[in-house]
């Protein structure tokens, strides 16, 4: 019984120890043997397995051996448990192979652990030289932004300590200066500070055709038929003037620069942004009957450039109205059936058109909007185009209010009325007065007497809110824009015959005006040579001198002051 109890027992064991390796993998310090008492007690449950072909092997093998040797194995027990533990522990290690052990993985983790602080304290160690080597890089161009900076900052110090002594000066300049205020216009009688007059003959009438200031009001245009144009310019003693004397001599309007006739001059208008001390500025702009439009030089009249619009037969066509954009980089031609426009640095035959359906009299363009031009025609009407509209879209809106041919429109000067449209007629005695924002209808109405299809110009003052306008009957209208609803008239008798042109100065109170227009003469096969009011036959014979037909009429240009003066 106890043999084979014993050898019951070992079967067990080396049954329970084979699972085991299959599952755990023991530590050497764990116990591995067993009493008999304890597996005869049952601690050790009974478990389902399966055996591989080498361990049934070795099953059998240890079988026969204790049949054979029983008593050996009893005389030698402690002997062959000690053989099993060791073959045991062999097939142990070789199945442990493939297992991972706990307390390996958790030394790995640990060491693992160890390793990563020391990895950091590495990274951080190469960051810190690596930053220290930046430093070291940047403290040079630290050092040159740092004396730059303070370069900077002396300068600064330097420019600010020179405009304090500068506003120090200009104060204690100012203390023994009296500032003037701005003129006030038309609160005394007109002075005249010069006149020139043209004479005429019955075959060749010269009359002016208007006057125009150039922008820095240092010359005046003046058209005159069949006589060209001609650019007078401003008297020396009115440049700085305050206030004239009214026993002032009158100042000789003489020519600087003179244009022969070519054909008759449809429109001039002179480069916004001229300037008298760059040259290159000083220039006008004309479109004369069978011409295309010319570029004149102020200071010696010479013909610099042209722009040559043509029609659709490829014949050159003149413009009848022009207008510069507001930055002198465009130039909008009114043609019959269309606006050209140009570009002022590129002359030629290039330009863009834009169609329209009726004949551009005359144009004005708004601060605001370059992109938009606002067009009269000789239908009557005004329309406003947006020119990055197609045509077909037409005008923006129409006005009318006229009963002839719009000759010209102006828009306000200074912010307060740059929306204000002024628009005038011939054959119409009315001046109108639109806000751009509500058209519906105009905001007033001036009354002027137009009897003639002639262009009457009108103006207005550039730092006062006055109105001016000629009529046919040579007189000065004035209206004050100032006084609200209730605008009434100021009419002053200035020339003899039909006031056709109105200018005031850029920056003075100084304002322009010419004379002149056509007469229609009976006996045109008599000979006549007539002089400002005056009338002198051409015949030998001096007794058909009182049957001739007197006319007398008046071409001139005037000069007056319109600000403060002083009487001596």
């Amino acid at each position: 019984m106890d043999e084979s109890s014993a050898g019951s027992t070992l079967s067990n064991m080396e049954q329970t120890a084979s699972l085991l390796n299959h599952n755990v993998s023991f530590n050497s310090s764990m116990e591995l043997t067993r009493t008999a008492g304890e597996v005869s007690t049952g601690s050790i449950p009974d478990l389902s397995f399966s055996l591989s072909e080498s361990e049934r092997r070795k099953l059998l093998l240890r079988q026969t051996r204790a049949a054979n040797s029983t008593m050996d194995l009893v005389s030698k027990a402690n002997g062959s448990t000690t053989l099993e533990q060791s073959s045991w522990m062999e097939d142990d290690d070789e199945e442990s192979e493939n297992v991972i052990s706990i307390e390996d993985t958790m030394d790995e983790h640990q060491h693992s652990k160890q390793k990563q602080p020391e990895e950091e304290v590495i990274k951080e160690e190469k960051q810190q030289q690596e930053q220290l080597q930046q430093q070291e890089q940047q403290q040079p161009q630290l050092q040159q932004s740092e004396t730059k900076d303070d370069q900077q900052m002396e300068t600064d110090e330097l420019q600010q300590e020179q405009q304090k002594a500068q506003l120090e000066k200009m104060k204690e300049q100012l203390q023994y200066v009296n500032i003037s205020p701005p003129p006030v216009y038309f609160e005394r009688q007109l002075i005249e500070l010069g006149r020139r007059c043209w004479p005429s003959s019955a075959q060749a009438q010269h009359y002016t055709k208007g006057c125009y200031w150039s922008p820095d009001g240092t010359c005046l245009l003046v058209p005159v038929h069949l006589d060209g144009m001609h650019v007078m310019e401003l008297p020396l003693d009115l440049y700085e003037a305050s206030n004239i004397s009214t026993e002032r001599s009158l100042s000789k309007m003489q020519s600087a620069v003179h244009v022969p006739e070519g054909g008759t001059v449809y429109d001039c208008v002179w480069y916004p942004l001229m300037n008298s001390q760059e040259p290159e500025s000083c220039f006008w702009l004309a479109t004369r009957q069978h011409e295309p439009i010319h570029m004149w030089d102020a200071f010696d009249g010479r013909l610099r450039c042209s722009y040559s619009g043509y029609d659709e037969v490829d014949e050159v066509v003149a413009a009848i109205s022009l207008q510069f954009a507001n930055d002198g980089q465009k130039i909008y031609a009114g043609y019959k059936r269309c606006i050209k426009i140009f570009d002022t640095s590129r002359p030629g035959r290039r330009y863009d058109e834009y169609p329209v359906k009726f004949a551009i009299s005359c144009m004005a363009q708004n601060a605001e909007y370059p992109h938009t031009v606002t067009c009269g025609n000789w239908r009557g009407y005004i329309q406003h185009f947006d020119l990055r509209c197609p045509p077909k879209q037409g005008p923006l809106f129409t006005l009318g209010g006229h009963s002839a041919g719009i000759t010209q429109l102006r828009y306000g000067t200074d912010d307060s009325n740059s929306w204000q449209l002024f628009s005038g007629a011939r054959k119409c005695p009315k001046l109108l007065q639109w806000d751009m924002r509500n058209y519906n209808q105009p905001m007033h109405e001036f009354q002027r007497q137009v009897n003639t299809n002639q262009r009457i110009q009108f103006d207005l003052c550039p730092q006062q809110s006055w109105l001016a306008s000629g009529d046919t009957d040579g007189n000065l209208n004035l209206w004050n824009l100032a006084d609200g609803e209730e605008i009434e008239a100021l009419q002053l008798p200035l020339h003899d015959d039909c006031c056709n042109g109105i200018g005031f100065h850029p920056s003075l109170p100084i304002l322009a005006s010419s004379s002149g227009q056509y007469h229609f003469i009976a006996g045109d096969k008599q000979q006549q040579e007539v002089h400002n009011n005056t009338t002198v036959a051409g015949s030998q014979d001096s007794t058909l001198l009182e049957a001739k037909s007197s006319v007398s009429y008046e071409n001139a240009v005037l000069l007056l002051w319109c600000g403060p003066s002083t009487e001596n």
